[in-house]
Order: structure tokens, then sequence, then C-alpha cells
């Protein structure tokens, strides 16, 4: 079966859910493919409200405010400290100084859609960040990359995948056939 985004658009809305949550291991797509659904939610060419996560080598993992551009770290390289994931330790300025505040201003604004990529590890000691994230799944709809982990389980994120209102596409079960246009 080829998975396009079309396809994948198709499902979802038969489906009835309200959200799509797009997962799988480390390098298997889900970023790409997240990228290619965005033009099938966009409304009028807008830049949807919304986080982007993305790693600084050696040195940190970044969140980003898609709307106002505003940076912060949620990830902190430092492997002498690190007991899970990749050398990275949580770093909680991100989370309250970027992360919150683009989730609250989602919430307020008109748009149906709220994005986030990715959701992983480092949220799982944040409280606060977990709270905005749930009240966005609350009252807007949302496309998000949940990363599986492959060691150890977070509860916040496998409160997130269990949720009934929520398109689960793993990736990870179509293995090696699956492509997009």
């Amino acid at each position: 079966m080829k998975l396009t985004p079309q396809f994948i658009m198709e499902q979802y809305y038969k489906s009835g859910k309200k959200h799509l949550f797009i997962t799988g291991y480390r390098q298997v797509g889900k970023t790409t493919l997240f990228n290619k659904i965005i033009p099938f939610i966009a409304e009028d060419g807008k830049i949807l409200h919304g986080l982007t996560s993305y790693m600084v080598p050696g040195t940190a993992v970044m969140l980003r405010d898609n709307v106002t551009g505003a940076e912060g770290a949620v990830g902190i390289y430092c492997p002498e400290k690190a007991t899970v994931g990749k050398n990275m330790i949580p770093g909680s300025d991100g989370f309250f100084a970027v992360g919150i505040p683009a989730l609250e201003r989602a919430l307020d604004s008109g748009s149906r859609w709220v994005t986030i990529d990715e959701l992983g590890f480092l949220e799982s000691g944040e409280k606060g960040f977990q709270q905005a994230v749930k009240a966005v799944l609350d009252k807007k709809q949302v496309l998000a990359v949940i990363r599986k982990q492959e060691k150890y389980t977070v509860p916040f994120l496998d409160e997130l995948m269990a949720r009934e209102d929520a398109y689960i596409l793993d990736l990870d079960e179509y293995g090696t056939d699956m492509y997009w246009d």
C-alpha cells in the first residue's frame, strides 16, 4: 500500500476522530510525513499555531513557536547526567518560556488546528507543559508527532496514545514499504 498524505487524510476523516497523531521509532519518517500533511489542514495558507522541535547536535533540543518564532531549549546535551534518551536532560526554560505561551496563544486563536512536532521523553517531567498540551487537545484539533520510546515508558505519551479521540498512524506498522509523494 502506498501511503500518501491524501490517503492518510481520507482515512483520518473516515475515522471520525478529532486528532491525528503520527508515531513511530527514530528515523522512520514521522516529521517528513507531518510536513506533507500540513498543506491539507492549513487554513488559507496561514502558519498554523503550534510548536516545532529540532536538534542542535551536541548542544540541545530546541522548541520553536510556529507563529512568533520564539525559541528555547527543552533538552540540554549532558551525557554525564543523562539517564534516558540520547545524552539529553530536560530543560524546563524552553517549555515555560516558549512551549506553554505558544499553546496558550493557540487556544485563544481562531485557528481550528494546532501542530506539535514532536513530543517525546523530554516532556515526561514537565507537568505544566503537559497540562497545556491537554488543554489544546480538549479545545482544538491537533496534528502531532509522538515519538515511540525504545527502552522505557513515558506515562504522558502513553496517555496521549490511549486517547479515544485520536487517529493513530503508526509508521512502524508499514515497514520499509511505505512512501509518500
